[in-house]
């Protein structure tokens, strides 16, 4: 799908089993955007003319620890704005009238974290799956819900992200 500062975009889809009743993995091969950070380091071959930018993966711990504070912040942020709407619904409920302007209907996308899990061969021959280990993390990504829509419908995007750096950290 594409590159951005700090995190690449694939097009893939999720199954859970059991299928849940809600949100991502709530059907078989849900559409999903798969997520994974990584960062720029400056080629070592860069001309004063055309400096170019290699993109090198986090290590699996450091994926993870980006990608679950994506996931947490992404979790409040979707908590406190059905907070928020929660409270405006209530109140319009008990008020005698209608509020004199329109309240917007705004959401974030649903997002979840996977972790991709990989056999490791210790052994030195080729063919030897007697040290094979299982289990360890080789990927992380976060998943998030496509944004689809007709020819009808228009997506404004209200927040965007300047740095991988949360608001929270600052």
């Amino acid at each position: 799908i594409g590159i951005s500062t700090f995190k690449t975009a694939h097009p893939g889809w999720l199954t859970l089993s059991p299928i849940i009743p809600s949100g991502l993995g709530s059907r078989f091969q849900h559409p999903v955007v798969i997520k994974q950070p990584f960062f720029r380091v400056p080629s070592t071959q860069a001309t004063t003319t055309t400096a170019t930018l290699k993109i090198v993966q986090y290590s699996s711990a450091d994926e993870l620890k980006h990608v679950l504070k994506e996931s947490k912040v992404m979790y409040w942020a979707k908590s406190l704005l059905d907070y928020t709407y929660d409270y405006i619904d209530h109140h319009i409920a008990i008020s005698p009238t209608e509020p004199p302007f329109e309240i917007p209907c705004v959401r974030f996308v649903d997002t979840g974290v996977t972790l991709g899990y990989g056999q490791r061969n210790t052994s030195s021959k080729p063919g030897d799956k007697s040290n094979t280990k299982a289990g360890a993390v080789s990927a992380v990504f976060l998943l998030k819900e496509p944004i689809l829509f007709n020819n009808k419908e228009e997506f404004t995007k209200f927040i965007h992200n300047m740095d991988c750096v949360p608001s929270l950290d600052e």
